[in-house]
């Protein structure tokens, strides 16, 4: 739930503020709230005092309907929800590692120069090594651009710049999938990002398409000056993109939109001062990213692009090149 929301006016904020939820929030770790149904804050841990604060309520302030919450006008809702007929992408990112062979692997906190040899840090940090999840948005018309009218096999149909920017932008960003709430590259910052669609194959029920493309933003490499910590190099990142989307032409759907981007990473990270973060790592580093279609069977689907709000929308998520 981000901050700026229970701050806001309007409905959402107001019973996020009166359940002093704007103060206290929820962790994977255990650490909790406990809210009544009533939206009354019942305290912190341990739950046996959050049960007894709940046991004196009022029978009416313990049960469900406690609080009638009426549907929200689209002008009252602060976090948006996925256009109207539009397609939803899960969207996965994690740092990666290579063998001896220079295959890929998973991250391993030795990996990290920065955290070579500190156990303890390795396990504050352990969510690093894991990947990151958030979702990217189609509108209709967008989803629906991507289909060819006339398929024919081997053909080629360049993507909208403006899907291949916006993949580059929000989801394609190393800072923003792992290390900030934010870290939404610049329009000036990309030096490339482009998609293009080739026809693989026809058939009477299914068009199966092959996703090429390369998008590149930030600094160019240069390896005398990719060194850490707090080397002269600028942030950059790169990747190719591979990818397979099948559509069924009954259901007038996509039923596989399965895409990865094995890309790499250079320079320095930054923090809020521009120093370098204890993830970076010298050279050209993995770091990779894979989408898959979102079946709307879990709540997370729901979740807006970079997971904060309406900050991505705001930031010209829908925005056409110009």
């Amino acid at each position: 739930m981000p901050t700026d929301v229970s701050r806001a006016k309007g409905p959402e904020g107001e019973f996020l503020r009166g359940a002093g939820i704007d103060k206290h929030w929820v962790t994977s770790s255990g650490y909790m709230s406990c809210v009544s149904p009533s939206g009354k804050w019942l305290g912190n841990e341990p739950c046996s005092k959050a049960l007894e604060a709940f046991g004196k309520l009022p029978k009416d302030e313990r049960e469900p309907n406690a609080v009638k919450v009426p549907d929200l006008k689209p002008s009252e809702a602060l976090i948006p929800t996925p256009p109207a007929g539009g397609l939803v992408l899960r969207v996965h990112g994690r740092f990666l590692g290579r063998d001896d062979k220079e295959n890929l692997r998973p991250i391993k906190g030795d990996d990290f120069p920065q955290l070579r040899s500190k156990e303890s840090d390795i396990r504050y940090l352990r969510f690093l090594f894991e990947p990151n999840t958030e979702y990217m948005w189609l509108t209709k018309e967008e989803w629906q651009s991507l289909v060819p009218a006339k398929p024919v096999k081997g053909d080629r149909l360049p993507v909208a710049s403006a899907i291949s920017e916006r993949m580059a932008r929000f989801h394609l960003s190393p800072r923003r999938a792992l290390t900030s709430e934010d870290g939404i590259v610049a329009k000036k910052d990309i030096k490339e990002a482009k998609l293009t669609l080739v026809v693989d194959d026809v058939l009477p029920q299914r068009i199966r398409l092959l996703l090429v493309g390369f998008v590149h933003h930030g600094s160019d490499y240069d390896k005398a000056k990719a060194t850490s910590p707090n080397g002269p190099l600028g942030f950059g990142y790169e990747a190719p993109i591979h990818g397979v989307l099948e559509y069924d032409r009954k259901k007038e759907a996509f039923v596989r939109f399965d895409i990865i981007a094995p890309g790499e990473v250079w320079g320095r990270w930054g923090d809020a001062n521009g120093k370098s973060q204890t993830i970076e790592r010298p050279g050209r580093s993995p770091l990779g990213f894979a989408f898959e279609l979102a079946k709307g069977d879990s709540p997370t689907d729901r979740l807006p692009p970079a997971g904060h709000g309406g900050r991505a929308l705001r930031a010209g998520y829908f925005a056409a090149s110009k």
